[in-house]
Formats: C-alpha cells, sequence, structure tokens
C-alpha cells in the first residue's frame, strides 16, 4: 500500500478565537472555587483520622479558659457544652460537614448555598474553636487565624459568580424551579 502525503490534506494551525473576558473570567473563578474545595477535602480528611473523629481533640480546641474576653468566652462555652455531649458525634458532625462543603465546591453543586454555609461554618470555626486568635495583643501574635480567610474567600467566590461553569450547577439549574437560586448563577455570556 502506497501512502501519498497531499499537502492540502495538513491540518491547518488552530485559530484561537477571542475568548470573552468574562467567561475567562468565570473560568478563573471556578479554577479557585475548585482549589479551594480541594483544600477542603484535605481539611475533611484530617477530621476523619482517630484523634478528631473520637472527639479526643475538642476539649483542647474549644477550650473556654483560653479566652479572657466575655462575650467570646460564653461563645466558646456554649459550643464547649454542646460538644461535651457527645464529643465523637460532634467530632463526626464536623467531619460530614466538611466532606460536603469540599465536595459541593470541587464539582460545583449548589454553588451559592454551599459558599454560604462555607462562610457561616468558617466563621463558626474562627469564634469557637480557634477563639478569634485572641487576646491580640499576646506577645508573638502575629495573625488572626486562617479560618477568617475562609470566610472571605467563601464571600468571594460567591461573589464571582464562581459555580457559573465548570459545574454540576449548569446541569442542574433550569431543573430547580423556585430553588435554582441556590446553584450557581448563569454566565452572562
Amino acid at each position: 500500500m502506497n501512502a501519498v502525503l497531499h499537502t492540502g490534506e495538513m491540518r491547518q494551525p488552530r485559530s484561537f478565537a477571542a475568548v470573552d473576558p468574562s467567561l475567562r473570567r468565570l473560568h478563573a473563578a471556578a479554577v479557585v472555587r475548585i482549589f479551594f474545595g480541594l483544600l477542603w477535602a484535605v481539611d475533611a480528611w484530617l477530621k476523619w483520622l482517630p484523634g478528631f473523629i473520637h472527639g479526643q481533640t475538642l476539649t483542647h480546641e474549644l477550650n473556654p479558659a483560653a479566652v479572657s474576653t466575655p462575650i467570646v468566652h460564653s461563645w466558646v462555652q456554649l459550643w464547649h457544652d454542646v460538644a461535651g455531649v457527645n464529643p465523637g458525634a460532634f467530632a463526626m458532625g464536623t467531619a460530614v460537614i466538611e466532606t460536603l462543603i469540599g465536595v459541593a465546591l470541587i464539582f460545583g453543586v449548589l454553588c451559592n448555598l454551599t459558599l454560604i454555609v462555607t462562610a457561616v461554618f468558617s466563621f463558626g470555626i474562627w469564634t469557637a474553636p480557634e477563639h478569634m486568635h485572641l487576646p491580640w495583643t499576646t506577645p508573638g501574635n502575629t495573625d488572626l487565624g486562617p479560618s477568617i480567610g475562609y470566610v472571605f474567600a467563601a464571600l468571594a467566590l460567591f461573589a464571582a459568580a464562581a459555580g457559573a461553569t465548570w459545574s454540576v450547577d449548569a446541569v442542574i439549574r433550569p431543573h430547580l424551579g423556585r430553588l435554582a437560586p441556590l446553584a450557581g448563577s448563569l454566565p452572562a455570556v
């Protein structure tokens, strides 16, 4: 068999059409959402380890004696009391919530709801187990703790419509009816 090469049949280089800047922004937000979900997935994996899942670390993390500010002390005491009823169940609930957040962010499931829940949950972590890193006047205290950054990251992704592309939301949103606002926004392209 002879193969004849015709130059006219050769592939021409692809032309790269200009991509709409708003679509590029939505894709960038989706990439950040996916990486944020991976971060949550790693954090969730750590929660499933024996030291946390059996409630062994909660008394240290939810220690009201570590906080001298009255309102924060009361808040931490409340969560210490709630977790103290059944530390294993509280730890299991935390692990499940963090796992669901990670999966929902990676796959883009109900992104608007997920991002608001993520911000609220992160704020709860920052104010209770992290004690808002109070007192801020402690020598050597150099930051406010990581969870407050999670709050702002979730809100920024919400504002950036991070669930509009590369998400399950793009498929399920038309079928959600009145619940459609819980899913990521439609791309404005």
